[in-house]
């Protein structure tokens, strides 16, 4: 799914797994100063999300970022960090320890920077097109207005992810980021079923390899709904041919079930 963003990164430096990249990811994001309540919601979300077969992946900072990846190993779940600096200049290093246990657990931590580069502030809204684009949706737990979580929730809304997001007290500061978002038309996210019902196709992957039919599980519409792509990275996740893939799409279009917009394919809800 990253190849498909517009800026995608020419290569990433990979330690632990680089094969749980290609599996479905969720992203977690929020604010580095967290609430309790905050914390606990989180590592609450992610255990539920890894143990439902998600990868959790965020960005490897203090707060929530941290509760989510540590929570979802705590269940035995897969995590992915990506780092704003090279991965030999880890930062922050009060999470080393953290991205140690990931790559040892065989989950992974990330970077598209040299391996020597520094912590420079402009990395970090630059990492986080990557946490965006690895995933099928950004879940935003708790954030202020100024937060780099909004960063990435603007980045998955361009590139057709999913954002959702957690209310919290009209009191807190660090609800009204929340907030805002909701009322741009992120879901409001209460329990972890109003996540896995937008996201429901994607626990048939991976897709058979008999011909397409038009049947309600069509293996292309499981992934349509899980979301947008090009004919391109419909033929990359499917392991299908492009000729293939672009007969089913023909096919499906004509029969109302899925429609191209500016060269993404998003399935039609009836």
């Amino acid at each position: 799914m990253l190849a498909e963003i517009s800026n995608a990164p020419p290569l990433l430096f990979v330690a632990g797994d680089p094969g749980i990249l290609e599996k479905p990811q969720l992203a977690m994001v929020g604010s580095r100063r967290a609430s309790r309540p905050g914390m606990d919601t989180a590592a609450a979300f992610s255990r539920s999300l890894a143990s439902a077969g998600f990868v959790i992946t965020s960005g490897l900072a203090l707060g929530i970022d941290a509760a989510a990846h540590q929570a979802a190993l705590d269940v035995g779940g897969r995590t992915v960090g990506v780092l704003g600096t090279g991965l030999e200049k880890f930062y922050p290093q009060r999470n080393r320890r953290l991205a140690q246990a990931m790559i040892a657990s065989g989950s992974a931590v990330l970077s598209e920077f040299p391996l020597d580069a520094g912590p420079t502030a402009s990395n970090f809204p630059r990492r986080n097109r990557i946490i965006s684009g690895l995933s099928l949706g950004v879940l935003v737990v708790e954030a202020s207005v100024a937060s780099g979580s909004l960063i990435t929730a603007r980045l998955a809304a361009e590139q057709g992810r999913e954002v959702y997001a957690i209310p919290g007290s009209i009191h807190h500061p660090g609800a009204k980021g929340c907030h805002q978002l909701i009322r741009d038309g992120a879901v409001l996210v209460e329990t972890i079923e109003h996540i896995l019902e937008a996201l429901r196709g994607w626990q048939r992957l991976p897709l058979p390899t008999e011909t397409p039919s038009t049947a309600a599980t069509h293996p292309l519409l499981l992934l349509l709904h899980a979301a947008p792509h090009t004919s391109e990275a419909l033929s990359v996740t499917s392991g299908w041919a492009l000729p293939k893939v672009l007969a089913a799409l023909t096919e499906l279009e004509m029969d109302g079930r899925a429609v191209c917009e500016s060269g993404r394919w998003f399935a039609r809800v009836s």
